[in-house]
């Protein structure tokens, strides 16, 4: 009796998935479009006969893809693949992450970043650049701009304990490229602050996390501590009277904003990843008087968007405030879209600021400002020619 029951539950779902295809036809729905996929991903397009496409094979290739593509309820059962590899066998579909002990997701890119084992050439070139920036420095020091240096955390680095030991390919000296980076730039006295050590040494004092499970880049909670942090060392050291402000706490909510998911949303899953309580304060001006909102640019990567979310920039810093992403284009929240950073007057955009601020991920440490100190340094060199 029980095994009949069984076989009629499993022909009632066989009927039911040939029939829903008809459904979504006549009561127009869609499961799939509830189920939209994330991440880069261009839809396949019917493909043209032609002899030359047919005789090559790429008319069969692409005219394969096509049709899976329209497959009814693709997407569902794309997210329903992905969950069973990562609930049951702990993997990803994703090549570019890999999931850590109790479902910390890395991207392995980070891993050849930690291990990374620099030659002679590589430790000599890195320290060159951090001359360079120096002489830099020095050149926008007397145009009264100052500079600061900002290294974010890495998640390897901060969350080791949640990476797997075969991800550790060599055990002869890890991280050798940030400590590198950071030697080079303490030595030589530019202004510098190291969130990756300071996060480190903080993690077990923290009641935040410095990363959430499913995101790469540090949550929103840490990236707002971050800001205040650079705000306070700017004002100290640049003798430069910001507007007043507190960090005005908020209370814990379930689903994750802005880059707090950045990996876990990429895996496609049919049940979104969980994590602790999500933390999203905001920054409240307490005092205007006597103070000044400086003319503020921001170079580096992607974990420069954090301190741009963080709403601080907005709030007293000029309107004048941009954001150089990866040396390569040009935001401000005053245009429509980025632009390139070629349609700028790239000599002219840099004597505008009062400050500069250079912030690199762990990926970057060893390429500050994406080029940016190579074009500064030939800058302020041609005038003294």
């Amino acid at each position: 009796m029980k095994k009949l029951n069984f076989k009629v539950i499993l022909l009632f779902l066989l009927i039911a998935v040939m029939v829903l295809p008809l459904a979504e036809k006549i009561f127009h729905f869609s499961i799939s479009k509830l189920a939209d996929l994330k991440g880069a991903y261009v839809k396949p397009v019917c493909p043209q006969l032609n002899w030359k496409s047919f005789f090559n094979f790429e008319m069969q290739d692409s005219l394969s893809a096509y049709i899976e593509s329209e497959v009814s309820n693709r997407n569902a059962l794309v997210r329903l693949r992905n969950q069973i590899a990562f609930t049951v066998f702990d993997e990803t579909t994703n090549r570019e992450i890999a999931v850590g002990k109790e479902n910390y997701l890395f991207e392995k890119i980070y891993f050849d970043a930690y291990n990374k084992k620099l030659t002679a050439s590589d430790s000599s070139e890195i320290y060159k650049n951090t001359e360079k920036l120096s002489d830099v420095i020095d050149s926008l020091k007397v145009r009264n701009i100052d500079l600061v240096v900002v290294f974010a955390p890495s998640k390897v680095s901060v969350m080791r304990e949640y990476v797997p030991e075969k991800f550790f390919y060599r055990y002869d000296g890890l991280d050798i490229k940030y400590k590198t980076c950071a030697d080079a730039l303490n030595r030589s006295k530019i202004p510098f602050i190291d969130f990756n050590s300071y996060f480190i040494s903080k993690k077990s004092k923290s009641n935040y996390p410095v990363f959430t499970k499913g995101n790469a880049h540090w949550t929103f909670y840490k990236g707002c501590e971050a800001m205040d942090s650079i705000v306070s060392y700017i004002t100290l050291h640049f003798n430069i009277p910001f507007w007043q402000y507190y960090l005005l706490d908020s209370d814990p909510v379930d689903l994750p904003q802005f880059q707090d998911d950045d990996l876990s949303s990429t895996m496609n899953l049919l049940n979104s990843m969980k994590d602790k309580s999500y933390q999203y304060p905001n920054f409240v001006l307490t005092d205007t008087t006597k103070c000044t909102k400086p003319d503020v640019l921001l170079i580096g990567d992607s974990f420069g968007w954090t301190l741009i979310y963080s709403s601080l920039p907005h709030k007293i810093f000029s309107r004048n405030f941009k954001f150089w992403d990866y040396n390569q284009s040009v935001w401000s929240e005053y245009f429509e879209k980025a632009k390139p950073i070629g349609e700028f007057d790239y000599k002219a955009e840099i004597l505008k600021n009062r400050v500069i601020i250079i912030i690199e991920g762990g990926l970057h440490y060893n390429n500050i400002g994406h080029g940016f100190i190579e074009q500064a340094y030939k800058i302020f060199h041609s005038e003294l020619e």
